[in-house]
This record gives structure tokens, C-alpha cells and sequence, in this order.
């Protein structure tokens, strides 16, 4: 790939937008991790992916976990930004919150990334996870905020709830969900999972 300049991009001097830098390097990282079926990707395959030095690399994501989680983070963006547009029945909390934690764990099969991502050793990303928890939640609420704005004014949520701590509550949810233990299970059983573990305690 060349600048309009004729340079390889990534390279020095190269004039390359840093955010197409990052979204190119991620799409690298994406590819890598579905070849390779888990997220123990290393940062020379996904230099050799993008056809950048490894320099290149590092210059935007100091590490293999700082990768990861830009590349989760852009996931659930995209993602979250997708399932709040399609909410049934937005305004009904209870609808609208029980899909917004089953649509990540439908959501796993059928996509290579979402598979690699949840394989049976999800080590490495269960840390990257904990350590963006911040960052995921901020994610999230910029999605989800000006619906739980509105379900708190109708009443239909307590109106002591935070929206951060709820967003991390749902995503624990999720996560959870998509479990070894879970992960399997029919439909019918995460659904009876989120109503009486998670929507008891936020709805009134």
C-alpha cells in the first residue's frame, strides 16, 4: 500500500493519517487472530500482516495486550453502535437491556474474530478485559446513555442506578454468558439468567 506520494505507508516520512494507521494495523491484528484461531498473536505477524516494520507497529501499540484491547474496544464500538440502532422496543428497558446483553453472546458464532476471541483459552484476553474495564464502560455508556437517561425518567429503573456502574454490570453479564460454562447453553437459559440475575436488580 502507497501514500499518494508513492511512499509505503508506515514507513518514514510517510504521510499516513494516524487514525488510518490504527485502523489498518487493527485490521491487521483481526486478520491474524482468525488465522490463527485464539489471540496469542504475536507483533511481528501483525507487522508482516499490514506490511510495516515492526517499528511501525510499536510506534502505535507499545504492546501485544495494548493491541488487543484497541481491537476489542473498536469491536464493541462498532458493535454497541449496531445493536442500541436495532432495539425493538427501545424504550422498554427490560427489552432493550436483556438484548443488549444477548446480542454479544449470539453474536460469537459464525464470526471468525468473535470465535478466536472466545476460544477455550481466553487467558490473555480475560487480562486485557480487566485491565480496559474503564475504557469499555466509557465505550458503552457513550452508546447506551441517552437510552438510561430516558428509562430512569420513565421510572422503570431505580433512580439511584449510575450509568457506568449498570454498563459494567451488564457487560460482567455478558461476559459471563459467553463463559465455558455458558456459552452452550440454549437461549431460553441466558434469558432466564439475565431476568432474574440482572433485570430484578435494576428495573423497579
Amino acid at each position: 500500500m502507497t501514500t499518494p506520494a508513492g511512499r509505503r505507508w508506515g514507513g518514514e516520512g510517510a504521510a499516513t493519517d494516524d487514525e488510518q494507521a490504527r485502523h489498518k494495523l487493527l485490521d491487521a491484528g483481526e486478520r491474524c487472530i482468525a488465522q490463527r484461531g485464539d489471540t496469542q498473536i504475536r507483533m511481528v505477524e501483525v507487522a508482516d500482516e499490514a506490511a510495516v516494520a515492526r517499528s511501525t507497529l510499536y510506534r502505535y501499540y507499545a504492546t501485544r495486550d495494548d493491541l488487543l484491547l484497541a481491537l476489542v474496544l473498536r469491536r464493541i464500538d462498532r458493535a454497541a453502535a449496531r445493536w442500541v440502532a436495532g432495539l425493538r422496543r427501545p424504550r422498554d428497558a427490560a427489552a432493550s437491556i436483556r438484548e443488549l446483553v444477548l446480542h454479544p453472546v449470539t453474536a460469537v458464532d459464525g464470526d471468525p474474530v468473535n470465535l478466536a476471541l472466545y476460544s477455550g483459552d481466553r487467558g490473555t484476553l480475560i487480562s486485557v478485559l480487566d485491565e480496559g474495564t474503564d475504557a469499555i464502560t466509557a465505550v458503552l455508556a457513550g452508546h447506551v446513555g441517552p437510552l438510561f437517561t430516558q428509562w430512569k425518567r420513565d421510572g422503570q429503573l431505580h433512580p439511584d442506578l449510575d450509568l457506568r456502574e449498570t454498563m459494567q454490570w451488564i457487560s460482567a453479564t455478558t461476559s459471563f454468558l459467553l463463559s465455558s460454562q455458558w456459552r452452550h447453553r440454549a437461549p431460553s437459559a441466558h434469558r432466564r439468567f439475565v431476568d432474574r440475575y440482572l433485570l430484578r436488580a435494576l428495573l423497579v
